[in-house]
């Protein structure tokens, strides 16, 4: 069985220019997921103009909120600029976030994600909603309850990030917790997938999972999917693509130059010495600057 690949949403480096530019030279991602949106003070959720949907990619806008009415419009929002899903981060392990209930930390709160659900299948909209969650914040036995409320509902998907919100990134993925769900539950994978070996072995392990999610490691590797390209022609030409649509969506130039050098946050990994290299990009003040900093990094 082909399993569909979905791209994680990571904030700074998953930009719609960015999933343009991807989509147009490398392919093979059935689901290109937004950085979650947040609604602000006042209730808005400082959407870009250009965040449509568009026929030649299939891009999932996500939001972060724990309110009902924030996120139906949101839902409606989204409805009117062509989508027809949203995906509700029920994940992010940020303290400053969880705090407040939002991400990882309203898994503990299963009754306020009942109100959610009820509140946003009650309604008429005609937009699909799947989520994506951990296993908990502090206990991976705070899973059981909130999948209990969300199987009670119509969700396009669940994808299951196999870590608890306290651990952020740190340790390891529990894919055994991940088994006992995805035997209970149809489920998505998510988590440390950094190369295709890692892909291949959880496809085996999991032959039931019909689709998995892929985030540091499509950004370090874009050639993870394509092991016929190039490595560095391909983030030669991913590179250029990438600026092109940064010109083209009216980005300024200390904005462009901010934007390259997160490009190469995740791609340096795969280089030797490619940290010292970086180091050096982060530091340049000017295009011109840069411009000679690539260079030397694709040069190996």
């Amino acid at each position: 069985m082909k399993t569909s690949i979905y791209f994680a949403p990571l904030q700074s480096y998953t930009t719609l220019p960015y999933y343009l530019a991807f989509n147009n030279l490398i392919g093979g991602v059935d689901k290109y997921f937004t950085p979650f949106y947040r609604a602000d003070r006042e209730g808005n959720f400082g959407i870009e103009k250009q965040l449509t949907a568009r026929p030649q990619i299939n891009i999932i806008p996500q939001v972060l909120t724990n309110s009902a009415e924030e996120l139906l419009r949101f839902g409606y929002t989204m409805v009117d600029r062509g989508f027809t899903e949203i995906n509700l981060n029920l994940g992010c392990p940020f303290p400053m976030l969880s705090k407040r209930r939002l991400g990882s930390g309203l898994l503990p709160h299963p009754n306020m994600l009942l109100n959610m659900m009820t509140a946003f299948f009650d309604t008429d909209i005609l937009l699909r909603l799947s989520v994506k969650l951990r296993l908990g914040w502090e206990d991976s036995n705070e899973i059981k309850p909130v999948m209990e409320v969300l199987s009670q509902f119509p969700l396009e998907e669940i994808i299951v990030h196999p870590r608890l919100g306290i651990q952020q990134y740190k340790s390891r993925p529990n894919w055994d917790v991940f088994k006992d769900l995805s035997h209970r539950y149809t489920v998505v994978g998510n988590g440390d997938i950094t190369s295709s070996k890692i892909l291949d072995d959880l496809e085996q392990q999991f032959p039931d999972v019909a689709a998995w999610m892929i985030g540091r490691g499509l950004l370090a590797n874009p050639c993870m999917l394509r092991p016929e390209q190039e490595w560095r022609n391909t983030m030669s030409h991913l590179h250029d693509l990438f600026l092109n649509n940064l010109r083209e969506f009216g980005y300024s130039e200390h904005q462009i130059l901010n934007h390259l050098k997160c490009f190469w946050e995740y791609p340096a990994q795969h280089l030797e010495g490619g940290r010292r290299l970086l180091r050096k990009i982060k530091k340049v003040g000017s295009r011109a600057e840069y411009e000679e900093r690539k260079k030397n990094l694709l040069a190996g």
